[in-house]
């Protein structure tokens, strides 16, 4: 008589024969010991951390970068402004701006050409000792002169004008 072997067939997958049961266990290969999974686990927080450091370095330079072109657009208004004022400032101190000032607020009127009066360039250290030498042989009334001290500092065009007589007047009772 002849038996037959008696073959199972599961409702899943079918199981050859050839092939072995696996078992719950893996192999250890791939058991992953506990400091490796914490070594694992420490590598991917390092490269993450330096990640966001990179990024964060990143955006600093770009920070940086953005207030260095707000500071050469501030720079260069500023430059803009500077050269207007100093243009202004020219203007206000040319001859003709002093003149017409000097005339129409003012009220003064233009020397007769009889009237003109040359004026030379004088040595501060030569016109010291000339001037103290003057003020004593002219004394002044100190109401008049604080007076008309007063006076002359009000207007910087009038205590420039008196600046040049007193020079005048200093050269000519001098020599």
């Amino acid at each position: 008589m002849i038996v037959a072997r008696e073959k199972a067939e599961y409702s899943g997958w079918a199981q050859l024969p050839e092939q072995k049961r696996r078992s719950g266990r893996r192999p250890a290969k791939q058991n992953l010991v506990r400091k490796e999974k914490l070594l694992l686990a420490g590598l991917v927080l390092v490269f993450f951390c330096s990640f966001v450091v990179i990024a964060f370095y990143y955006a600093q330079v770009l920070v940086t970068g953005y207030r260095l072109n707000q500071a050469q657009k501030e720079l260069a208004l500023l430059r803009k402004e500077s050269h207007n004022l100093y243009t202004k400032v020219n203007e206000l101190a040319s001859l003709e701006n002093i003149e017409y000032i000097a005339v129409h607020k003012l009220g003064m009127v233009r020397p007769q050409n009889d009237q003109v009066v040359l004026v030379q360039k004088v040595n501060p250290a030569e016109q010291a000792g000339k001037t103290s030498a003057v003020a004593a042989d002219a004394p002044v009334n100190e109401k008049e002169q604080a007076a008309g001290q007063k006076q002359r500092e009000g207007n910087w065009v009038i205590r420039a004008f008196a600046d040049m007589v007193g020079r005048l007047e200093a050269s000519i009772h001098t020599g």
